[in-house]
């Protein structure tokens, strides 16, 4: 029974990855960074509970926020950058 549960929360987990990524595909500036971040934590979740324990808070729920912001703010940054042009 909890493998199945585990197999439903992680489908809705990517499905929801999937809705944020086709949501960003159009967009510019603060929306497409907070999409970003969407997507970053949606894929961190299911990394999260495929390798590690969810219920517990532990140092690669830090990493796993810490590289979501940064890749979120090198998107913008780079976004911006095509903007200038």
């Amino acid at each position: 029974m909890y493998k199945w549960w585990d197999l439903k929360s992680n489908i809705y987990a990517v499905i929801m990855a999937l809705m944020f990524y086709a949501s960003s595909i159009g967009e510019k500036g603060k929306l497409k960074f907070i999409l970003n971040i969407g997507i970053g934590f949606t894929i961190s979740n299911v990394i999260d509970k495929v390798y590690f324990n969810v219920l517990v808070f532990n140092e690669n729920d830090i990493i796993m926020i810490i590289l979501t912001v940064c890749f979120a703010v090198l998107g913008f940054l780079k976004d911006r950058k095509n903007w200038i042009k």
